[in-house]
């Protein structure tokens, strides 16, 4: 890869995959709102800042060179728990895939690269891979998977690479959200008791620098039309990561694990099948769970004026 196009990214996601691009000299296109406020990775001579929205901007009128080699499509509106339950949000995404699709079209882009989420898949019962079904439980993962199946068709008709990535959960020291990790590293580090479900749900987690150095290898070696799983490919129960929290934090305080009742009788999932990733990229996680969240910790920690 020599140019690489990336949407979204003044987001989480496409901070990092600059980052990691740029010390391989690989120059970067970004796409950026032209309201956002950019952090230094954008004061790069390896970067071109675009400001552009692409929910309402002219495609053709977007100043984007020929010939890019990997356009990363990550830019997405409404992923806060509210927003993902709604349907008018969500499918302002088809608006922001269309002017992308047409960039890819008119500039003669050689490879799209698509992220998706295990969100996508929650309830399919199994491992996640190529073969498996979508299963999506909100207008989220719905407009997700639509996503995907006509950037997929549109890519076959005009002759364009297509990797598909479905990713599982991504942590990191720069990025809070609500989910069970999150919460209750907050609470213990508050000397508070956790209230937890008992946790049972097999989940996958992976560290932003693992996730990034996925999505680089896709983008370089992946099959045309393959739908690669990322993650660490623990796929363990959620209990199982708490409790290495709590080890790492202070495992004399209280933990109300099974306090809470779950809110479905049907119990999700998010596990990852790395096998063909590994095999067609060579992909490997060096980033273990124990790890990752020692620096999410020492973060945590820093943030809240507490020492190690």
């Amino acid at each position: 890869m020599k140019n690489v196009l990336i949407s979204g990214a003044n987001g989480f996601i496409g901070r990092n995959l600059i980052q990691r691009l740029v010390s391989d000299n690989i120059h970067i296109y970004a796409l950026v709102l032209p309201e956002e406020k950019l952090s230094e990775i954008f004061h790069n001579s390896e970067v071109t800042v675009i400001k552009c929205d692409l929910e309402k901007d002219d495609s053709k009128e977007i100043p984007i060179p020929e010939n890019i080699d990997v356009f990363y499509h990550l830019a997405w509106i409404g992923v806060n728990p509210e927003s993902r339950r709604s349907f008018l949000e969500q499918e302002r995404n088809l608006y922001v895939l269309h002017n992308v699709l047409n960039i890819a079209d008119i500039k003669h882009v050689k490879r799209i690269v698509l992220p998706g989420s295990t969100s996508e898949y929650l309830f399919s019962g199994g491992l996640i891979n190529k073969d498996s079904l979508p299963t999506p439980k909100d207008a989220y993962g719905s407009v997700k998977v639509a996503i995907r199946y006509l950037a997929q068709q549109f890519a076959v008709d005009k002759g364009i690479s297509f990797v598909y990535a479905v990713m599982s959960g991504i942590y990191s020291d720069q990025r809070k959200d609500s989910n069970v990790i999150t919460y209750t590293i907050d609470s213990l580090l508050k000397r508070k008791k956790p209230s937890l479900t008992k946790l049972e749900q097999l989940w996958d987690y992976i560290y932003i620098d693992d996730a990034i150095e996925a999505l680089r290898l896709v983008g370089e070696k992946g099959r045309n039309g393959m739908i690669y799983a990322i993650g660490h490919g623990d796929n363990w129960s959620l209990s199982n990561y708490v409790r290495i929290i709590h080890e790492k934090i202070d495992p004399t305080l209280p933990l109300g694990i099974g306090e809470m009742p779950y809110s479905s009788s049907i119990m999700p999932s998010s596990c990852i099948d790395l096998t063909d990733i590994k095999q067609d990229t060579g992909f490997v996680p060096k980033v273990s769970f124990e790890e990752g969240i020692s620096r999410v910790i020492k973060k945590m920690q820093q943030e809240c004026g507490l020492s190690e």
